[in-house]
């Protein structure tokens, strides 16, 4: 064939070279789609059939553990865990309230009882003494407070405890003057237990602070630092 003849037949071709890789790529692509399904289905039926989400797991509280741990719960029940915070009743205050008075920088607070209930008269918030009553003991040894309840659903705690070895009150400020407009007064947020005490004392907290309205509705599972502090929320285990 002479060189022309040649260029010619070239020239005829390349228009349709261009066309011949589109079907062709067109023809691949659909392959892959037809041949995806499938093989999606298969990836999914060899993995099984798809499980339902666990559940949330609660707290139970550490009674739910007493019956398949008891010596671990008989061990914990009286330990400081166990004691860590606890309604303020005869079995749990272990300081005197039978009209004790303790003064410090010139300043007396009184610890007494009424209608089975614990007060303590001391400064409040405004600077003048009024009386408080004990809702909560705090801590068991080697010395015990006491949480009074505020409003806007604040717990505090009051900064002269009791020295459970020497039998005696004492203040956590020894030698301190601190007005009542100080941080470190019993009544302001240095002594709050929601927010500086709450979640080491007690099980499964949740503080509940609204800013909009400056209160607290805080929850606890347990009082006391119970099991589930350690180890988790204990319904799927039970």
């Amino acid at each position: 064939m002479s060189e022309p003849a040649r260029s010619a037949q070239t020239g005829n071709d390349t228009p349709q070279d261009p066309l011949r890789r589109w079907e062709v790529a067109g023809v691949l692509a659909t392959l892959a789609i037809v041949l995806a399904v499938p093989l999606r289905l298969g990836v999914v039926a060899a993995r099984g059939p798809r499980r339902p989400a666990s559940p949330v797991a609660l707290y139970v509280g550490s009674e739910a553990c007493k019956s398949c741990h008891q010596a671990a719960y008989d061990k914990w029940r009286r330990s400081h865990h166990g004691l860590a915070m606890a309604p303020a009743r005869e079995d749990t205050v272990l300081a005197n309230f039978d009209d004790a008075t303790f003064t410090e920088q010139g300043k007396s607070t009184r610890f007494y009882r009424k209608d089975g209930k614990y007060f303590v008269r001391t400064e409040g918030p405004d600077g003048r003494p009024g009386d408080f009553e004990v809702a909560y003991t705090f801590g068991w040894s080697p010395l015990q407070q006491y949480l009074i309840p505020f409003p806007g659903g604040r717990l505090q705690s009051l900064s002269i405890a009791w020295d459970v070895p020497q039998k005696r009150w004492f203040s956590l400020y020894p030698g301190q003057a601190i007005p009542p407009t100080d941080w470190l007064h019993w009544t302001r947020p240095a002594q709050n237990w929601n927010v500086m005490c709450s979640e080491c004392h007690s099980t499964g907290v949740c503080k509940r602070y609204d800013p909009e309205h400056d209160n607290y509705q805080t929850t606890w599972s347990e009082i006391s630092v119970g099991c589930e502090a350690c180890h988790g929320p204990g319904s799927a285990h039970v």
